[in-house]
Formats: structure tokens, sequence, C-alpha cells
């Protein structure tokens, strides 16, 4: 007893979506899409952007002195986040995808470190006209700030992943 069944050609439950693949103008929207997110991260991880002027507030937000927090500060934390998922969705490999989402970051992070192989020495007087120097980690091995840099870093690249991740699913193949 053989069966023989045949595609059914009126699905009403399935819903097929098409997202147009790549081509040679997404190259272009990509890079400027990546120095976007470039900017603003710049601009949030700068002294403007912690001191507050970025959005507005005359001493830090979300502090006892400026409490709430301006739409506009929620309006860039949320376009820093979706920018590397959008540009992961218009990315043609995966590899391209995390390479784009994490190119900004590295900007942002190479912009505004003060000093990036080297840590300025600091020199104290002692007591006696005698001074003492020190010569901390430098930016990358700073204790305070591996950690989140790695991190950061892994939640930039999971995003652009992510990104493709939905456009190859959405897409026919």
């Amino acid at each position: 007893m053989a069966v023989n069944m045949k595609p059914r050609t009126k699905d009403h439950w399935t819903l097929r979506l098409r997202v147009k693949r790549p081509g040679s103008a997404a190259g272009g929207m990509l890079l400027a899409l990546a120095a976007i997110q470039a900017i603003l991260l710049f601009l949030t991880a700068s002294s403007f952007g912690r001191g507050g002027g970025l959005y507005g507030c005359s001493s830090p937000c979300g502090t006892a002195a400026q409490p709430t927090t301006p739409l506009l500060a929620v309006l860039i934390g949320i376009a820093i986040f979706t920018l590397p998922a959008v540009i992961g969705l218009y990315s043609s490999t995966w590899r391209a995808a995390v390479a784009m989402a994490v190119l900004p970051w590295w900007a942002a992070v190479i912009f505004t470190a003060s000093a990036l192989l080297a840590a300025p020495a600091t020199f104290a007087a002692t007591g006696g006209g005698a001074g003492a120097s020190s010569f901390p980690a430098p930016f990358w091995l700073d204790a305070s700030r591996a950690l989140p840099l790695l991190l950061s870093l892994i939640l930039f690249a999971g995003l652009g992943w992510f990104g493709w991740l939905v456009r190859q699913t959405l897409s026919d193949a």
C-alpha cells in the first residue's frame, strides 16, 4: 500500500518571507551603519557623554542630582544595541556580520583610550624631596577594565551574529 503525498499549493497557514540578498550597495550601507555605531559609542564613552552634556543634563544623568534619564539617552542606548544586529542582518556571511559589528567597538575603544599600549607614569612626591613613580597596567590589561571590555566585545559580536542568523532564518535558502 503506497501513499502518494503531494505538497499543498494553497496552504493558508504558511507565510513566506523574502529578504533581499545583500548586493553591491550593501557594503556601503554596512560601512555607514558601522560609522554611525562608532560615533554613538565614542560620544557615550567620552567625557561629554559621561558628564551628561550629550543628553542635556547639567550633571551626570541618573544620579541624585539628576535622577531622571532623558529620552535621548534611552534612544541612543537602544540604537547602540540594535545597530550591530542590523549590521548583521545586512551582512552576507556570519564572519562579515561579526567583523562589521565589532569594528565600531574597536574604533570607540581605541579613540576613547587615552593611552593604548603604555599607561602614563604617575609621579608622587614623598617626604624628603624624593619622588616615587608608578607605572600602572596598560589600558587593555587594567584589572578594572579587562573583563568589561571582553564582555562588551562578545556582546557586540553576538548581536552581529544574531542579526545574520535572523536574516538566514527569514530568507529563502
